[in-house]
């Protein structure tokens, strides 16, 4: 009898631990998905071009990237790095196309998404010529530091060192200098006109809102001007 007790006891515990095991696998959440390799366009690529389709305006470019794991679905980001319009779309292929206008700077990423989160991949370049060109007008440089929006503590000092960086990138990696730009209205001054180091250290007055910007040139003459990017100092 003795026996038999604990046989059941044994039996009985048992199917609870086997059905607490089921239950757990069931309730658990799936893996966050894996990072997203982006294969085209290429990096910093220049003189893309795919079918016309607006009067020479406009050109359908195709994005193509590597399957991430457990992604269910992949969301593009695209920017105009000239005007900063920005467009999303969501697909659950590798692939899209968007007609996209010329003679344009873009920039462009893949974030994997599934039901426990979302994996953003690194972010690309690409000028949209249009027509081939010997040379290539730099990328607008992008402002890293200060951040757009922060606000620095002056800890009750009258002025304060500020240092500002950026990356340049340049389809013909021929970047000859930078001119950067500052005020307290619409980053309209110039302070630097030629500075080779994508980095310049200032001292500003506190209890200002500040404004800068960074003009990029090559060694052919050509061009291109960055957002403008603005912080506080209080």
């Amino acid at each position: 009898m003795r026996t038999k007790y604990l046989f059941t006891s044994v039996a009985f515990a048992a199917t609870l631990f086997i059905a607490g095991c089921g239950s757990n696998d069931k309730e658990s959440d799936p893996l966050p998905p894996g990072a997203v390799t982006l294969l085209s366009p290429a990096d910093n690529a220049a003189c893309l071009q795919g079918a016309t389709t607006s009067a020479s305006t406009k050109s359908a470019v195709t994005f193509s990237w590597k399957a991430a794991d457990n992604a269910e679905s992949y969301r593009i980001d695209i920017t105009n790095l000239n005007t900063q319009a920005a467009t999303s779309q969501t697909v659950k292929g590798l692939s899209c196309k968007t007609s996209l206008d010329m003679k344009a700077y873009y920039s462009w990423k893949v974030t994997a998404i599934n039901g426990s989160g979302s994996t953003s991949s690194d972010t690309r370049k690409f000028y949209l010529s249009g027509t081939p060109a010997s040379n290539y007008a730099p990328f607008p440089a992008d402002l890293t530091a200060p951040t757009s929006g922060a606000v620095s503590n002056d800890n009750g000092a009258a002025t304060v060192q500020v240092t500002f960086q950026w990356t340049g990138s340049d389809p013909d990696n021929d970047i000859a200098s930078y001119a950067f730009y500052l005020d307290n209205t619409d980053a309209s001054t110039l302070v630097l006109s030629s500075v080779t180091s994508a980095t310049t250290t200032q001292t500003l007055a506190s209890g200002k809102t500040y404004y800068w910007k960074v003009v990029t040139t090559d060694k052919a003459g050509n061009s291109s001007t960055s957002t403008v990017s603005s912080f506080q100092i209080k």
